[in-house]
């Protein structure tokens, strides 16, 4: 099952838990909000504003306070705010790393942190486009001819792929409001390997854009380069150096049993 993908794990060492994720996609359907998922996030923004919250962005947090153990606030490059609770939805792994001092970590030392399985991440395509591919659907899914090395590639030997399975979304087709008139999106996600000092993405980045533009004549897109006006690609260590995920896995702790239920985090 490619849904596996979601928790950033192979489905052939997935806890067979998770054919759930497949069960529910196919038995109650996938639901698209118009204008994207950023206008969810508006959305609860708004409502959160209405009921009092303040937001502030471009506002990085520096550390958690701490009193012994116990946290009670943060500080920012504006200040110190003081808060009778903290909620972290950063990357658990980086948060910890980053923002909260290891003799406090009894659990979760950084390097009890280094040597946890970690997920897979993704190489990402965002691209907007001269025209639609109508022939391509919502949602496509690409699976390597030889699924099970393209696995054991990302998630045991931790090389690049040169038959990647992959993700694409054609979402103008159903909403054409996420572009102007005549053009659209395409949003093309590629499991790949965390960083694990096996792959230069510096050297690497360029010749993955072209292999993955290829393969994307595998799903009815074969000029699709002649289309591009807006490109831009995430690769795991922009992951990592720009979005402060832990070793770019993206899908953060995998979901191995030594790392579920309550051998999680709490």
């Amino acid at each position: 099952s490619f849904q596996s993908k979601y928790l950033g794990m192979s489905p052939f060492d997935c806890p067979s838990l998770f054919t759930i994720l497949a069960f529910l996609e196919y038995e109650y359907g996938v639901f698209h909000p118009v204008g994207g998922c950023g206008s969810v996030t508006m959305a609860l923004a708004r409502i959160a504003r209405q009921l009092g919250a303040e937001i502030r962005l471009d506002c990085p947090v520096k550390q958690v306070l701490t009193s012994g153990r116990r946290a009670i606030g943060v500080r920012t490059a504006d200040g110190e705010l003081k808060a009778d609770a903290v909620v972290i939805n950063a990357d658990f792994a980086r948060a910890m790393s980053r923002m909260i001092p290891d003799g406090l970590r009894r659990r979760w030392r950084d390097r009890k942190l280094e040597t946890k399985r970690m997920s897979c991440s993704a190489f990402m395509m965002y691209l907007g486009l001269r025209g639609k591919y109508d022939n391509i659907s919502h949602h496509t899914i690409y699976v390597a001819k030889d699924y099970m090395r393209n696995m054991d590639e990302i998630t045991t030997r931790h090389v690049l792929s040169n038959d990647p399975s992959y993700y694409v979304q054609n979402a103008t087709v159903t909403d054409p409001s996420l572009a102007p008139p005549g053009k659209s999106t395409l949003y093309v996600l590629v499991p790949v390997t965390h960083l694990h000092g096996s792959v230069n993405w510096g050297k690497e980045r360029a010749g993955y854009r072209e292999l993955v533009l290829n393969k994307l004549a595998d799903i009815g897109a074969p000029d699709v380069r002649s289309r591009i006006e807006y490109e831009r690609i995430i690769t795991p260590e922009d992951w990592d150096n720009s979005f402060e995920v832990y070793k770019g896995a993206v899908f953060g702790l995998a979901h191995s049993w030594s790392q579920m239920l309550h051998l999680r985090p709490r």
